[in-house]
């Protein structure tokens, strides 16, 4: 992904990238795993992540995603399959996206997704992949639900549920389908 203001490369734990350890995307969490674990995980070959730069700001982070390998449970995808499924579900997990907050809202947090889903797709043409795997913090369940993903626990109709993190998966053919 790259236009006149943004470029996407592939994260290296060995550069000091300018502004990273004051990255702020409003989540405490995310913001924790970017100044303190972000380099060790993506060194130690745990996942694998994918840095914005701000070429208008010293090539500032500005946002950032990562993946890994991962496996769900065939009965966690009871509520979506269409016929029964082995006991372990190769799959990527989506780690982590993060868009500072100064640039939220401005589409960022989509085409990084997007390039998530090109690299998925890739993927899946070497090596069995069934899916993408989420866990969306509560304010982020619509965003990743209007890209398409499907929502594996219950979403209780009386709102009980809205500080609790969601499980959302994309199907490999579903992400074939929107690339291919």
């Amino acid at each position: 992904m790259s236009d006149n203001r943004f470029i996407l490369e592939k994260y290296d734990p060995t550069t000091s990238y300018f502004q990273q350890k004051k990255f702020d995307c409003g989540n405490k969490l995310i913001n924790k795993f970017v100044h303190g674990s972000l380099k060790k995980q993506v060194s130690r070959h745990f996942s694998q992540a994918y840095v914005l730069l701000d070429l208008d700001d010293n090539e500032r982070f500005s946002a950032f995603y990562n993946l890994t390998s991962f496996k769900l449970q065939g009965s966690e995808l009871d509520t979506i399959s269409q016929g029964s499924l082995p006991r372990d579900i190769p799959c990527v997990r989506l780690v982590m996206l993060g868009v500072n907050t100064s640039l939220q809202n401005k589409g960022l947090g989509r085409k990084l997704m997007s390039d998530a889903l090109h690299r998925v797709h890739r993927a899946s043409k070497e090596i069995g992949i069934y899916g993408l795997y989420l866990d969306a913090e509560p304010s982020a369940i619509n965003f990743y639900l209007s890209l398409g993903f499907n929502r594996l626990d219950e979403a209780n109709t009386d709102g009980s549920n809205v500080n609790e993190t969601g499980k959302m998966f994309l199907s490999i053919d579903v992400i074939n389908a929107l690339l291919d």
